[in-house]
């Protein structure tokens, strides 16, 4: 294995478990849910707005990994992991959606939902790493390693 592959490898592993691990650990290990009475001064319109900002950041997630995986040729060849990649993501996000909807709402419907959710939070994350984290990054070691991805 190549120096540079398993660097990659690494710091997607690490960058995984900071976007999806974390959060997860510290909302359902930490007990960091809303009480009642946090809920119930909660404005039902905050919640949407809450629901609506997911589940757009979602979208983003889906629609930047069908670009970069499913349509970019030189990854096409790989096209049925990155796909079965791609619909662990929606599982993901349904299944968080619906297991914080059955555990979480106590009856108060879309109150559960704060701006640090893991379903507000987790595509927040991976939309902060691929385009700041990996766009800079990306290109400052190509410059050091003379492969240009991007024209200056």
């Amino acid at each position: 294995m190549n120096f540079w592959k398993g660097f990659n490898i690494f710091w997607i592993i690490f960058l995984l478990f900071f976007a999806i691990g974390l959060p997860l650990i510290l909302h359902y290990g930490g007990g960091l849910h809303k009480s009642d009475f946090e809920m119930i001064h909660t404005s039902a319109s905050e919640a949407f707005v809450l629901l609506g900002l997911g589940t757009a950041f979602w979208f983003i997630v889906f629609i930047y990994y069908f670009k970069k995986f499913l349509i970019n040729p030189t990854l096409k060849k790989n096209g049925i992991i990155r796909l079965f990649g791609l619909l662990l993501l929606i599982a993901l996000a349904a299944g968080l959606l619906v297991y914080s909807y059955k555990n979480e709402s106590h009856g108060y419907g879309w109150r559960y939902l704060y701006f640090w959710h893991p379903y507000v939070i987790i595509p927040g994350s991976f939309i902060f790493y691929s385009s700041f984290l990996f766009g800079n990054i990306n290109g400052v070691f190509s410059i050091f390693l003379g492969k240009s991805e991007k024209p200056y």
